[in-house]
C-alpha cells in the first residue's frame, strides 16, 4: 500500500521536483543493506542526490555488510558508537545531522530511509519549515511515521521480496518475522471511498477535475497511496475503475486528463 511516482508537494515529471536537490539519510539500524540499490533508483525521481549518509555504529557485526554499500553507492557512512546496549544509537545521530542540514537550507527534500516512529517529530519539523519529507520503510513502519512524510514508499513494493529474518540483505537488527509480501501489498478496499474524498477536495466549482491536481491531492489525504496496489499500472487507469465517481471528458494526456464529477 505503499509507492507512488508523485511527490506530496508537486505532479510527477514536473521540472521544478527533476531539479530539486535531496538529502538521503539512512537509519542502518533499521534498514536491509540487499535492498539499497532498489532504494537510491527510487529516490532519483524525486531529484539529485547531494547527500547520501548512513548511520550506525559499523564496528558491529551485523552493520558488516554494508562496506560494500558504501563503496558501490557512494554512501557516506556516519559512525556512531554504540554506548549501551539494545539503543538504537544511529537515531539521535541522524537527527542531528539533519537539522543542520535543514538550517543550512542546501536542500529541498529528504529522504529518510528508517521504520522508526522515532523519526516522526524530525519528518513534522522538517515539513514546518516547507521541505518536503519523502520516508522510506519496510511495511512494519508505525503508521505515525508514514503520516509524518509527504509521501511514504515500502521497501517490499521497490524490492518485489518479503523483508524478515532470513532475508538476503537484511541486517539482524532489521529483520521482522518473514511474511508472504507480493510485489504490492493487498488492500482491504478498492480505494473508491478514498477517491471519492480526493475529488471532492480536487474538484473545480463546476464540477471538473484535474488528473495531475487529483494524483497531489490523494497523497495529501493518504501518503500510502499508489495505483499499484489497487492493481493498476498508474493513476488514470485507477481512476478509470470508478466511472460511478467521475468521468473522463477531455483528452488524455501523458500527465493531466480531465474528469467530470458523476452527479
Amino acid at each position: 500500500m505503499y509507492g507512488s511516482s508523485l511527490s506530496g508537494n508537486r505532479p510527477a515529471d514536473n521540472k521544478e521536483e527533476l531539479d530539486s536537490k535531496l538529502a538521503i539519510l539512512i537509519d542502518a539500524d533499521n534498514t536491509p543493506y540487499g535492498s539499497i540499490k532498489q532504494i537510491l533508483d527510487a529516490c532519483a525521481r524525486f531529484g539529485r542526490a547531494i547527500i547520501k549518509r548512513a548511520y550506525g555504529d559499523w564496528t558491529t557485526s551485523y552493520l558488516q555488510s554494508w562496506n560494500e554499500v558504501f563503496k558501490e553507492y557512494a554512501i557516506k557512512p556516519m559512525q556512531q558508537f554504540q554506548y549501551t546496549t539494545g539503543k538504537n544509537v544511529s537515531d539521535s545521530a541522524l537527527i542531528i545531522d539533519a537539522m543542520d542540514i535543514l538550517h543550512q537550507k542546501s536542500v529541498d527534500t529528504f529522504i529518510l530511509v528508517t521504520s522508526d516512529s522515532d523519526f516522526t517529530g524530525l519528518a513534522t519539523r522538517i515539513r514546518e519549515e516547507g521541505l518536503t519529507v519523502i520516508g522510506i520503510g519496510r511495511m512494519t513502519t508505525p503508521a505515525s511515521f508514514v503520516k509524518g512524510c509527504d509521501q511514504f514508499l515500502l521497501i517490499e513494493n521497490l524490492t518485489g521480496t518479503p523483508v524478515g529474518a532470513g532475508s538476503e540483505g537484511a541486517s539482524a537488527k532489521a529483520a521482522v518475522t518473514p511474511v508472504a509480501v507480493p510485489k504490492n501489498i493487498p488492500i482491504k478496499n478498492d480505494g473508491k471511498e478514498l477517491l471519492i474524498r480526493a475529488v471532492e477536495q480536487a474538484k473545480d466549482e463546476n464540477g471538473f477535475v484535474k488528473g495531475a491536481k487529483l494524483g497531489v491531492i490523494l497523497k495529501r489525504l493518504d501518503p500510502t497511496f499508489s495505483p499499484a496496489n489497487y492493481g493498476a499500472r498508474k493513476l488514470a487507469d485507477f481512476v478509470d475503475r470508478h466511472p460511478d465517481v467521475v468521468k473522463l471528458v477531455g483528452k488524455r494526456t501523458a500527465t493531466d486528463p480531465t474528469y467530470q464529477v458523476v452527479k
